[in-house]
């Protein structure tokens, strides 16, 4: 890692030594999908204020960094990411209501979010039910099903940015894509994000977050490692429907699964390599481009080298 030496000597100075750990060796335990090599360097910060003094540190010294909540829709590396990890698991949580805006911040996860709508009365975000993964990371993959996005319902966001502050950013400032958001900045954490919503009972939430979850794929992946959705759905064409017409429901390399119940779903069988899901992508873009003549695009996002997968 690049200035790797003027890191540490930052941590000890700052006395952060117990929220920092060098070459941890399984970042697999941090990802949903349960694959993954070492970190150099993996920060895990009990405030926003430590937060904040780190990723001042990181951005003004140009070193490599990723972002992780619940570690879900990457794929790391079986070599490991060559950068700092930072995680946002510890920040103190908050969630809370002001008439029709909802207040979440970067590390809520969704059924705790869906069970808080439920008892604030604040509908708009049902749809999300199901999908694994914290606040921070649904907003920067503008996350989405059945027609609805999340971006559909940020009033505006919170982050950090390079220079260590608060900012608040609106909506109209973000561009909002297709599992992707777009900002004016090069580098920033989301730590919370504020949503309208509109009133409705109790029962109309449960009722329709039920509803979602029931016609959802992923509902049948409770059991099993995985990272969600390999690739991403166009107006066009559905990607598990490409595949699954290609007949690769069940084909595996190693202990890499492509789930039989849903083509676009990729499990881990156990102790399977990031390689080994790498190379099974790779099959599945080049089985639907030979057939369709269409070039799947990931929705999963790779950390670290892949060079010899």
């Amino acid at each position: 890692m690049k200035n790797l030496k003027l890191l540490k000597d930052f941590i000890e100075a700052k006395d952060f030594e117990k929220y920092v750990l060098f070459n941890i060796r399984q970042l697999a335990d941090y990802t949903t999908i349960k694959t993954g090599g070492s970190a150099v360097c993996f920060i895990e910060p009990p405030s926003l204020d430590i937060l904040k003094d780190i990723f001042e540190f990181i951005c003004k010294n140009n070193i490599e960094f990723n972002i992780i909540g619940n570690g879900s829709n990457i794929l790391i590396s079986d070599k490991g990411f060559d950068g700092a990890v930072i995680s946002i698991k510890n920040i103190p949580k908050k969630l809370y209501s002001e008439g029709n805006y909802l207040f979440v911040s970067g590390n809520i996860e969704v059924p705790y979010l869906i069970k808080m709508c439920q008892e604030y009365q604040l509908s708009g975000l049902e749809f999300l039910n199901g999908i694994p993964g914290m606040m921070g990371g649904m907003v920067e993959m503008n996350a989405g099903a059945f027609d609805c996005s999340i971006g559909d319902k940020i009033k505006e966001i919170v982050i950090i940015n390079g220079k260590g502050k608060l900012e608040k950013i609106s909506s109209s400032d973000i561009k909002f894509d297709y599992r992707k958001i777009s900002l004016k900045k090069k580098n920033y954490i989301i730590v919370e994000a504020i949503f309208e919503m509109k009133k409705e009972s109790q029962k109309q939430i449960k009722d329709l977050s039920i509803k979602y979850l029931s016609q959802r794929n992923s509902r049948f992946l409770l059991d099993y490692c995985t990272f969600g959705s390999v690739f991403k759905n166009s107006d066009d064409y559905y990607a598990g429907e490409l595949l699954d017409k290609c007949g690769l429901k069940g084909y595996r390399i190693g202990n890499a699964q492509i789930f039989d119940k849903h083509a676009n779903f990729i499990i881990n069988l156990g102790n399977s390599t990031s390689d080994n899901i790498y190379q099974l992508i790779k099959t599945m873009k080049k089985e639907v481009f030979d057939k369709f003549n269409i070039m799947l695009e990931p929705e999963v996002r790779f950390w670290g080298d892949f060079s010899n997968a």
